[in-house]
């Protein structure tokens, strides 16, 4: 059976052959999808793994309590028996991707070691996984007698390049190196924006996971590390007298004048007005 409404939106079903149970993997249903802002979240139960290969834009996913944002050149892997959601990601204007629900032996133990339920997001080679996805999707399209076949070689080879992911970033990363990349790029770039989703995207890490790993290494939160790290940008800016305190905030990230009057009376213990005062400028 295949759905199929236009070149961005199609999807494709499939009912394993009698001879399916001779291979470990199953492709039951893939497809392409394009979410926009309009379309709003998609919340559902099955009971397989899915994988959702990322083409562009930006998409945001709900599982578990953690909410996972999925750029180009991601997998996300999920275990669709939990209660999850997704759509496009607030801050895009556009979501496409890949997807495919798998079935198989040891799924379950392989998404356990790999601790996936934390961290549900991989970074992978781009082509190697989309050509992978793209053939499966196609071979569910054209269904013949080797379906069954491709869709397990498919499904392990794909299976394999996650563990081998997964295993070289746990080898080589270790907690301090993620947090301080998240650092670095808001350093880079203090004064915009930075939703959790964002950071915990940049480490490859789920948002609960980033929380705990950035406490204990700094002994705060994310947040509180950032609105520090703005304050002690705003002390340096307000030793020169002839910037305006409205310019201050505004290039520590704050918009609002008495938001950011109230965060640095708060950690400065005085207002800009008498740090400035105090400094002698």
């Amino acid at each position: 059976m295949t759905t199929k409404t236009d070149e961005s939106n199609a999807i494709f079903f499939h009912t394993p052959g009698r001879h399916a149970d001779a291979y470990p993997y199953k492709i039951l249903v893939a497809g392409r999808t394009r979410f926009g802002h309009r379309d709003g979240f998609v919340s559902r139960r099955f009971h397989h793994h899915t994988l959702i290969c990322t083409l562009s834009g930006l998409g945001l996913i709900e599982i578990g309590g953690n909410r996972v944002a999925a750029g180009p050149q991601t997998i996300a892997w999920l275990d669709t028996s939990m209660q999850y959601a997704h759509g496009c990601h607030p801050e895009a204007d556009h979501w496409r991707y890949l997807w495919m629900s798998i079935e198989g032996h040891g799924l379950d133990a392989v998404f356990s070691f790999l601790r996936v339920a934390g961290n549900p997001l991989f970074a992978t080679s781009g082509e190697t996984s989309v050509a992978g996805f793209e053939r499966a999707i196609q071979n569910l399209a054209q269904r013949g007698q080797t379906t069954d076949a491709i869709s397990s070689a498919v499904v392990a080879q794909l299976v394999e390049m996650l563990v081998a992911e997964r295993g070289v970033q746990e080898s080589s990363e270790d907690r301090g190196e993620r947090v301080l990349r998240v650092m670095r790029e808001v350093r880079a770039n203090i004064a915009r924006n930075w939703p959790i989703e964002e950071l915990a995207a940049i480490s490859n890490l789920s948002a609960s996971q980033l929380h705990r790993q950035f406490k204990q290494k700094t002994g705060t939160t994310p947040m509180d590390w950032i609105r520090h790290e703005r304050m002690n940008l705003a002390k340096r800016l307000l030793i020169a007298p002839d910037v305006k305190i409205a310019m201050v905030a505004l290039n520590c990230g704050y918009a609002d004048p008495y938001h950011f009057s109230r965060d640095f009376r708060r950690i400065a213990g005085q207002s800009p007005s008498e740090f400035r005062r105090a400094e002698g400028q």
